[in-house]
C-alpha cells in the first residue's frame, strides 16, 4: 500500500505538457467557449502572451483596457517580483503584443465589465479571482476530451513557448529570451525538447533488434 501511493505521488508531479497540436489547441478554445466563456478568454490570452496563470488570474478589467490601449500587455511578472534569486535592477515587466484577433474579442468581452473588476471571477465570493488550481482543473477537463493528458494551466505558457520554437525554425535561444529563463537547458527542459529527443533516440535503438516470429 505504502508503494502504491509513492507511485500515485509520482504520477501526480508529472510536468505539464505544451499543447503542439494547432488543431487541438483550436479545438480546445472551442470546447471551452462552448462551456464557459471566461475559461475561453482566459486560455485565449494565455496561448499567445505566455504568461503564467500565477499572473492572468489576477488581470483587471482596467488592466485589459490599458493593453488595448497600448497594443501589448506588460506585466510584472509575479515569479521574478517575489524570487529571491533576481537583482532588483533585473525586476523588468515583460512586454508582449496583443494580437489584433485577440484585441476584438476582448474588447467585446469587456464591454458592460467595470473597472475594478477582476477578469476571470470565480464562482465563489463577490469579485473573487478564480485561483490557478481550478484553471489547472478546467485545462485538464477540455485536454483529456480531447485525447490529451498532463495537461494543467501551466500548459498554456508552454504551448506558446513551443510554438515559438517551431515558427522561428527551432532558436531554442527567442524562446529563452521570450519567456525571460537563465539558460538553455532551463529553456530545452521547459517546453521538453530533452524528452523529445530521448524518445527519438531510444526509437532508433529498434534497429539493433532482429524480428522473429515464432510459430
Amino acid at each position: 500500500m505504502e508503494l502504491l501511493g509513492r507511485w500515485d505521488d509520482l504520477s501526480r508531479k508529472r510536468p505539464s505538457k505544451p499543447i503542439k497540436s494547432k488543431e487541438k489547441v483550436l479545438d480546445i478554445q472551442d470546447y471551452l467557449k462552448y462551456k464557459n466563456e471566461r475559461d475561453y478568454i482566459l486560455f485565449l490570452i494565455g496561448v499567445t502572451t505566455g504568461y503564467r496563470a500565477g499572473d492572468l488570474v489576477k488581470l483587471k478589467v482596467r488592466d485589459i483596457k490599458e493593453a488595448l490601449k497600448r497594443g501589448e500587455f506588460t506585466i510584472y511578472e509575479g515569479k521574478k517580483m517575489n524570487s529571491k534569486n533576481i537583482r532588483e535592477k533585473n525586476r523588468k515587466p515583460r512586454s508582449v503584443e496583443l494580437l489584433p484577433k485577440v484585441a476584438k474579442i476582448l474588447k467585446e468581452y469587456i464591454r458592460d465589465k467595470r473597472d475594478y473588476e477582476y477578469m476571470f471571477q470565480s464562482r465563489k465570493g463577490n469579485n473573487q479571482p478564480i485561483g490557478v488550481q481550478a484553471v489547472s482543473n478546467i485545462l485538464k477537463n477540455a485536454a483529456e476530451y480531447f485525447g490529451l493528458y498532463n495537461i494543467s494551466a501551466h500548459s498554456m505558457r508552454k504551448t506558446y513557448a513551443y510554438k515559438i520554437y517551431i515558427d522561428s525554425g527551432c532558436d531554442i535561444v527567442a524562446v529563452k529570451e521570450l519567456l525571460g529563463h537563465r539558460s538553455i537547458e532551463e529553456t530545452k527542459a521547459y517546453i521538453g525538447l530533452d524528452r523529445e529527443k530521448y524518445h527519438q533516440y531510444s526509437k532508433a535503438l529498434n534497429d539493433f533488434v532482429r524480428w522473429y516470429l515464432f510459430f
